[in-house]
């Protein structure tokens, strides 16, 4: 009698090309179901999933019965430790390991821009304005802060000491021996201690209940004067009313975020109209239609996973829900 196939909900933006890849390499095993681009899986498809690549509604997944493996295609995974509706009988993992890369260098490129007024710059080109500013600085000699040591902060770290900055990084739990792309490590309970040597922060967080609020208006006033601020990770490192403040006061000296405590930004915010500070709509990491290069990684580590699933060996990235990561 033939083994029954497993069933693959892709819920995932999938091209021909994957879409033969997947069948090529998992169709004697597998049998894929396609939903994305606005397509909605039927309660038949929700029901039969053993395995679904993306990210379903919180509605969907009350409707799965079979559900084994949902594999996210983000690396964050608070929205769904969160939930109630995802039985412990399935295993979360995420696509940590795709991002670092892009987002590494969104950290590198905002802070350039700081240091060298690019904002100013760009301001001036709209309006035909031919005008230099005398102040500049390097990240060379700075002493940055990477809240995060996962792949995203280590991929900062890594390109920080290329530049020439010492690299002091903060996690959940301590290590024993300091990575190579940093010059120290410590755990969350150091980082009063070390704020005041920090020139630059770097926000690398997930969201959770010990990093939800984090830089506080104080820590944010604990750093030297004139520091920078960049957030790659969560919005909820830092309260929006606390970082117009340090701005507004010119304790900072200027942020770079990517990501914030309500979005979409309000837009009666003051963020939006200061000079130092560079604002983007969450898309320092993106991924499908955006990145072919984070794309393929992403597709290569939920194809990984699939066949450990089918093998039974040890999934990667599987998720730690009471930790929200």
């Amino acid at each position: 009698m033939q083994n029954k196939k497993t069933s693959v909900l892709v819920l995932a933006q999938c091209d021909l090309t994957m879409r033969e890849t997947l069948n090529t390499r998992f169709g004697t095993q597998c049998a894929f179901t396609f939903a994305e681009n606005g397509e909605h899986p039927t309660a038949e498809q929700l029901r039969a999933a053993a395995v679904i690549f993306g990210e379903p509604s919180e509605a969907q997944l009350a409707q799965t019965e079979n559900l084994r493996l949902l594999q996210l295609t983000w690396a964050g995974a608070d929205k769904y430790t969160r939930m109630e509706n995802l039985p412990q009988s399935v295993v979360l993992a995420n696509a940590s390991g795709a991002f670092g890369t892009i987002i590494a260098e969104y950290a590198i490129g905002s802070l350039v821009a700081l240091y060298r007024s690019f904002g100013r710059y760009w301001s001036n080109k709209q309006a035909h304005i031919w005008q230099k500013y005398d102040h500049a600085e390097t990240i060379s000699g700075k002493t940055a802060i990477v809240l995060g040591m996962g792949d995203i902060g280590a991929n900062v770290a890594r390109r920080l000491k290329v530049f020439g900055a010492a690299v002091l990084g903060v996690k959940r739990t301590a290590v024993s021996a300091v990575p190579a792309d940093f010059d120290e490590a410590h755990t969350l309970d150091a980082l009063d201690a070390l704020l005041p040597r920090a020139d630059i922060v770097i926000g690398c967080l997930p969201n959770t209940r010990e990093t939800a609020g984090l830089l506080t208006a104080e820590r944010l006033h604990a750093m030297k004067a004139g520091a920078v601020l960049v957030n790659v990770g969560r919005g909820s490192l830092a309260g929006t009313d606390d970082l117009v403040s340090a701005l507004q006061d010119g304790h900072l000296g200027g942020a770079a975020l990517d990501v914030f405590e309500t979005e979409p930004l309000p837009a009666d915010c003051p963020l939006w109209d200061m000079e130092n500070v560079l604002l983007t709509p969450h898309i320092a990491g993106p991924s499908f239609g955006g990145s072919a290069d984070v794309q393929n990684t992403i597709w290569h580590i939920c194809m990984d996973n699939l066949e450990r699933y089918l093998t039974g060996n040890p999934l990667k990235n599987v998720v730690n829900r009471s930790e929200g990561y």
